[in-house]
């Protein structure tokens, strides 16, 4: 294989290694690590998806702190009054807050020596992360890949079910985790120097000057990795998504699609993900060839978190399930590493490796899912044979060690195997009987959350555009309809609050005397029966078709928070089971004579089961309430994905009722000028969001005009 890697195309550099080795599995690379920061003279460049001050280097061998990262990096400062460091992490989303560690700019900042500088890093579009794992030693060494240094990475090559190493900060154990880096030496490494070094000055404005190594200095190359290739060009490919007035940087992507295009033989893959469109698309035409090649793909046989699996895990099991559709001559096949005594715990692959033939090979920090090849800030490192022997046979060599990883065996075992099979495949297939093979991926349900598993939302390739997404997922009878509604009611609290304002300020107080009226429902309240009159009231408002935000703004006077929204919360899902279980009972040929001029839209909309559906549907309702739950119930969706769904969608509508009513009895009880205040800006704010909703409808129906235009 070669001259398939293009500057400008698929990669942003060639460079010259001095040195390379490949670490397999976070225990090597950790120790590497240490034994190079050790050796460091100038600078310790530092960038990562995630870095934890608190994470072992080597867990178990040492009792105290002197063995963690930030103990380390501020021990190895203060001993070298030349050495400075330098952490970049991303400043990361909400939601990976509880994985994370707490004020990290206090740990690896503030409490750390002045010349340990630490930073995160937000600039990126809106639903973006910086992905890059590298690290960078006196611009003569470095290392790159999947691996970040964090909490819950560090595992041994044998992957036992149990390892009393393997534990987080908090002496809790994690399962075994699988994953690749790579360490360069020489112009390599000063080209991701200078990677990383912009991403510093894009993230403070600062610049990090280095001072090349002297000649006779020496290079802090790790003892423990020994070189496999010395003198050798490596590329370095990037995915930057357009940002700041900077075009999108796409080369990870094309370096895939242009690799896979001219494989022959033999493609190995080892991955976190299996979702993008750009190398499912590379490789349905792999299959479709009259000789394919052979397709090994190795995935964690489950993804991390309910979440993650009806998200990714939806979309991984789809794009799947295309392939082996594809595959009518047999040469895929898609496994999971496998161990015996794990029981419900599975060996997490979050390497990001390929090998094609035995001429080219990538190692980086790119999954294979959209956001990787489009969104998120990524680097890899790959290396093509040109049709040198030594290198080609480097290349195998790592290929049958990653193989013989999964499956128990040595090397030399490994080779005396596959002299006695035909195919790769086949030798995989002869080995399952083993204490550690490769186990096939089962497929898996396709039960999503939408609209969130989309690959819009869960895994997009460019920034999201929130009009974009409001047009996308909003029904069009509601897109018609939803900023006026808005107005409505945004006009309707601001009415309400200057009548407030105008019984207090004026002698309309004398002439209707409120208080008493409220002070009678708050008493009704204290009454032992007064919960389950409520829960009777909203059980008759959904069978009569009564509005249930009345009943909500009932709750919200007569019960003081939090029992309001428990108990309408408990109200409004009683209500949606009762309608769930009616609409079972009549079916949908009854609901579709009683209320013919809605049960098309209805129909239509919830045609997608699930609990995503339900969220929808809920959060922006294209029907009364009891219509949309008693049609739940007659096209018999799941009654689970009905109650989460409703508690989901009705959450914000319960909570804006009840601060709305809280306020108002406020200002009508007492002659204070806080619950007006409180009154005005709920009305300002629902007046912004309907100027916001309807620009995005606009917005969003513009763009999809154009799209069908062009797609005519």
């Amino acid at each position: 294989m070669a001259g398939i890697l293009k500057e400008g195309r698929n990669c942003w550099c060639f460079s010259q290694a001095d040195r390379i080795a490949f670490l397999v599995d976070a225990e090597n690379y950790f120790r590497a690590f240490e034994e190079s920061v050790s050796r460091a003279q100038n600078t310790i460049i530092i960038v990562g998806w995630d870095i934890d001050s608190r994470m072992s280097l080597q867990p178990g061998q040492t009792s105290d702190q002197s063995g963690q990262l930030g103990t380390l990096l501020d021990r190895l400062i203060r001993q070298k009054n030349a050495l400075r460091g330098y952490i970049l992490s991303w400043d990361f989303s909400l939601l990976f807050a509880l994985e994370r560690e707490p004020f990290p700019a206090f740990k690896l900042g503030w409490r750390t020596h002045k010349r340990l500088r630490f930073h995160l890093d937000g600039e990126h579009p809106k639903a973006g992360s910086h992905h890059q794992k590298i690290v960078v030693v006196d611009d003569a060494v470095a290392f790159t890949g999947g691996l970040d240094l964090t909490i819950h990475r560090w595992d041994s090559r044998d992957h036992r079910p149990e390892n009393p190493r393997r534990i987080d900060p908090a002496g809790k154990p994690y399962g075994p985790f699988h994953d690749l880096q790579i360490v360069v030496s020489g112009p390599a490494a000063e080209a991701l120097g200078r990677l990383a070094k912009t991403r510093w000055t894009r993230a403070t404005g600062e610049t990090i000057r280095t001072r090349p190594l002297p000649s006779s200095a020496t290079v802090p190359w790790p003892p423990s990795a020994t070189p496999v290739l010395r003198n050798v060009r490596v590329a370095i490919s990037r995915t930057e998504a357009a940002y700041d007035g900077r075009a999108d940087v796409l080369e990870i992507r094309n370096l895939y699609a242009d690799t896979l295009a001219e494989a022959r033989d033999l493609i190995y893959i080892e991955n976190q993900y299996l979702t993008a469109a750009a190398v499912g698309d590379a490789l349905l035409a792999l299959l479709d060839r009259e000789e394919p090649p052979e397709i090994v793909i190795v995935l964690p046989h489950k993804l991390t978190g309910w979440l993650q699996q009806r998200t990714m895990g939806v979309l991984r099991a789809r794009l799947i399930k295309r392939l082996r559709a594809a595959d009518k001559k047999q040469r895929l096949r898609i496994y999971y590493p496998a161990i015996d005594g794990l029981d419900n715990d599975y060996i997490k692959v979050h390497s990001k490796v390929m090998i094609v033939d035995e001429g080219f090979v990538t190692v980086g920090s790119a999954n294979i899912n959209n956001r990787s090849l489009g969104l998120d800030s990524e680097c890899n490192v790959s290396l093509e044979s040109n049709n040198d022997p030594a290198i080609s046979a480097v290349i195998a060599n790592l290929r049958a060690d990653l193989v013989g990883e999964h499956l128990g065996l040595s090397r030399a075992e490994l080779a005396e195997k596959r002299l006695a099979h035909t195919s790769w495949i086949a030798l995989i297939e002869s080995c399952r009987a083993g204490p550690r093979h490769l186990e096939p991926l089962e497929d898996l349900p396709e039960e999503a959350l939408e609209p969130v598993a989309e690959t819009f939302i869960a895994d997009p390739e460019r920034a999201i555009d929130p009009h974009e997404l409001i047009a996308s997922y909003v029904p069009e009878t509601v897109r018609k309809h939803a900023a006026t509604r808005l107005f409505r009611n945004a006009l309707a609290i601001l009415a309400l609050g200057a009548l407030a304002a105008t019984w207090h300020f004026t002698p309309l107080h004398a002439w209707l005397n409120v208080r008493p009226l409220l002070a009678l429902l708050h008493r009704m309240g204290t009454l032992a029966l007064a919960p389950l009159v409520l829960w009777l009231a909203f059980l008759a408002g959904g069978l009569t078709f009564f509005p249930v935000t009345l009943l909500i703004v009932v709750t919200a006077i007569t019960f003081t928070p939090p029992l309001s929204v428990l108990y309408a919360f408990l109200g409004c899902l009683s209500s949606a089971s009762l309608n769930y279980a009616l609409g079972r009972v009549l079916g949908t040929r009854a609901l579709n004579r009683l209320v013919k001029d809605r049960w098309r839209e209805l129909r239509h909309r919830l045609r997608r089961r699930g609990l995503g559906t339900m969220i929808a549907v809920s959060l922006v309702p294209i029907a009364p309430f009891t219509l949309i739950t008693a049609t739940a119930g007659a096209l018999k969706i799941r009654y689970r994905d009905l109650l989460l769904g409703t508690a989901i969608g009705v959450a914000p509508g319960i909570l804006a009722v009840t601060l709305f009513t809280r306020s108002l009895t406020q200002a009508l009880s007492n002659p204070v000028t806080k619950p007006l205040i409180v009154l005005v800006l709920l009305g300002i704010a629902l007046g912004a969001l309907a100027l916001w909703v309807r620009r995005g409808m606009i917005h969003g129906a513009a763009k999809e005009t154009a799209v069908t235009c062009t797609r005519k």
